[in-house]
C-alpha cells in the first residue's frame, strides 16, 4: 500500500457553530474550523454530523465522497430504501424528487424511514440534478 494513504475515511473534528448534540446526521457547511448545520438546498453540503457535540467540545464530521461505509443521516421526510435522497434546506435529507426538480444528491438509503428518524445510507460528494 502506498504511504501516501493516509486514513480509511475521512472523519475530522470541527467546532460546532452552535450546540449539535443529539443532531447526529444533519449534512453541514464547512467554514475554517467551524461546522455548521447546512441550511440550504442547493448550495452542496461539505460532510455530515457523526457525533455533535456542544459549542464548548468538537464533533465528528464525516465528508461527504470520503466515507467508505455507510452513515446514518437523518431523515426529513418520508424515505423508502433504495430511494436516492437529496439535501433538504434544514441539514436532513428527502427522497430524490426526480427529473424536472433542480437538487443535490447526496446517497442511497440502505433503510426506509419517516421524518426525524435516522437511517443507514451510502454517502457520496453531493450531485447536482435538473
Amino acid at each position: 500500500m502506498s504511504t501516501l494513504y493516509s486514513r480509511g475515511n475521512a472523519i475530522v473534528p470541527f467546532t460546532p457553530s452552535a450546540s449539535q448534540e443529539d443532531m447526529e446526521g444533519y449534512l453541514v457547511d464547512l467554514a475554517g474550523d467551524t461546522a455548521t448545520v447546512s441550511s440550504s438546498a442547493s448550495i452542496p453540503a461539505k460532510g455530515v454530523i457523526l457525533e455533535g457535540q456542544d459549542v464548548t467540545g468538537i464533533s465528528s464530521i464525516g465528508i461527504l465522497g470520503g466515507i467508505a461505509a455507510p452513515v446514518r443521516l437523518r431523515a426529513g421526510g418520508t424515505i423508502a430504501k433504495g430511494a436516492e435522497v437529496q439535501q433538504n434546506n434544514d441539514g436532513t435529507v428527502i427522497t430524490d424528487a426526480g427529473n424536472g426538480n433542480a437538487r443535490l444528491i447526496v446517497g442511497v438509503a440502505l433503510e426506509a424511514a419517516v421524518a426525524g428518524q435516522l437511517f443507514d445510507a451510502v454517502t457520496h460528494t453531493p450531485i447536482a440534478r435538473s
